[in-house]
């Protein structure tokens, strides 16, 4: 019996310590998979992360690292691209480079000394001194600069305006070399310079369009033009101000104080700053966006405006002093200041500096008219001071009359007295 129950306890012994002895190797098991499989898919998640939207950088040195899913607005000194944007590119930069591993699936917008592109772009659109392509350009190149630099590839045709074009050439074998390996055009080349440049052969595939800039030369057609402009222009605004709203050309005939110029010239100079600062607020929330161009049409407009306005209120000031009434007049006189004007604007440094104070006096006598209003009871008027000074007289007169009254006999006083009545009728009558 004894024996039998130390069998059947051994037994079960064994059967439980086989039981346990797999399940603690698996759960070994176990713990060294999840920390070799943890790891990597962490680093993956670090290593492809995405900004969404579009990203507005304003700093020294940009460098985009991460891939943008969005347009990308960016002004700075220094430009850097190491990665994938999904959008357009709008730069504003003394360098900009685009990395090899950098590609913008959309349009490159740039305004800058140096670009180099080492990576791939769909187009680019750029004005600068040095436009450099050691990548691919899978469309079209639209440029105004220097020099032009092509050792990359470019898909379709260049347009551009510039000096000189360098291409790198095929040292290799025509065969075997790829085309990457040197710089080529897959589809014309339209190019305006000075003199014709040489093209290596083969470098562009489709035709080579030369096209030479004029050289500048004296012609009088376009100063008349420009003085049509000015005139056709200043009468212009003048005749809708003269017909659809007269007040507003009216209150340049008050008394200019001080006070009012200040005024003016304050508002000429706040108002466009004030009106470029909404637009950049505008343009960073995307849904008041749509309001960026009506902003812009009306800081145009007041650029527009702004010299014919100054004009009018000068020849306004001129008619006043002259005591000239008469509309056609005063379209005589604002064609003379306007052609005095047009002929001081062509003296050196002078018709700049005059130029800028017409467009400031402009746009500040335009927002002083719709924003501020002037108190008529300010200053009393000429037919109001007559008022005062005849009442003055005929109160003054009355009573020199009552004190000779007084010293006077009693029929003296009643001879006067009907004096006295007669001049009062024919004061009342003259009122």
């Amino acid at each position: 019996m004894l024996k039998n129950k130390i069998g059947i306890i051994s037994l079960i012994m064994l059967l439980v310590i086989s039981l346990l002895a797999p399940i603690v190797n698996a759960e070994n098991e176990v713990e060294a998979t999840t920390t070799d499989q943890v790891d990597p898919i962490s680093q993956t998640q670090e290593t492809y992360t995405i900004k969404e939207g579009d990203e507005y950088l304003f700093e020294q040195n940009v460098t985009i690292d991460t891939p943008v899913d969005g347009n990308v607005f960016i002004c700075a000194n220094n430009v850097t691209i190491n990665s994938q944007i999904g959008g357009d590119a709008f730069i504003c930069a003394n360098t900009i480079t685009v990395e090899e591993d950098a590609y913008i699936l959309s349009n490159l917008f740039a305004c800058a000394n140096t670009i180099n592109i080492k990576g791939a772009i769909y187009n680019i659109y750029s004005i600068g001194d040095t436009l450099t392509i050691d990548g691919f350009v899978y469309r079209d190149i639209r440029s105004v600069c220097n020099s032009l630099n092509i050792n990359g590839m470019v898909g379709r045709n260049v347009f551009v305006n510039c000096s000189d074009i360098h291409f790198k050439e095929n040292t290799e074998n025509t065969e075997n070399s790829s085309v990457a390996s040197y710089g080529t055009i897959q589809g014309n080349l339209n190019y305006f310079s000075d003199e014709e440049i040489t093209i290596p052969e083969n470098a562009v595939s489709g035709e080579v369009i030369f096209s030479q800039l004029a050289n500048y030369t004296f012609d009088i057609t376009d100063y008349i033009y420009s003085l049509g402009t000015i005139l056709v222009s200043v009468i212009v605004i003048w005749l809708i101000g003269l017909w659809f709203a007269p007040k507003l050309l009216q209150t340049s005939t008050k008394a200019m104080s001080w006070k009012k110029a200040l005024q003016i010239i304050g508002l000429g100079i706040i108002v466009p700053i004030v009106l470029a600062l909404l637009t950049i607020i505008i343009l960073l929330i995307p849904i008041a966006s749509q309001f960026v161009l009506l902003l812009l049409c009306l800081l145009m407009i007041l650029f527009f405006i702004s010299t014919s306005v100054t004009l009018i209120d000068i020849n306004d000031g001129i008619c006043n002093k002259c005591n000239i009434s008469k509309n056609v007049y005063k379209l005589g006189f604002l064609i003379i200041v306007t052609f005095i004007y047009w002929l001081l604007t062509f003296v050196p440094y002078l018709g700049a500096i005059l130029s800028l104070i017409t467009v400031i006096w402009g746009i500040g006598s335009v927002s002083y008219r719709l924003f501020i209003k002037e108190n008529e009871n300010d200053k009393p008027t000429t037919t109001d001071n007559t008022k005062k000074d005849e009442d003055k007289t005929l109160k003054e007169k009355k009573e020199e009359r009552k004190s000779k009254a007084k010293k006077e006999s009693p029929s003296d006083k009643a001879t006067d007295a009907r004096k006295d009545d007669k001049s009062d009728g024919t004061a009342k009558d003259q009122k």
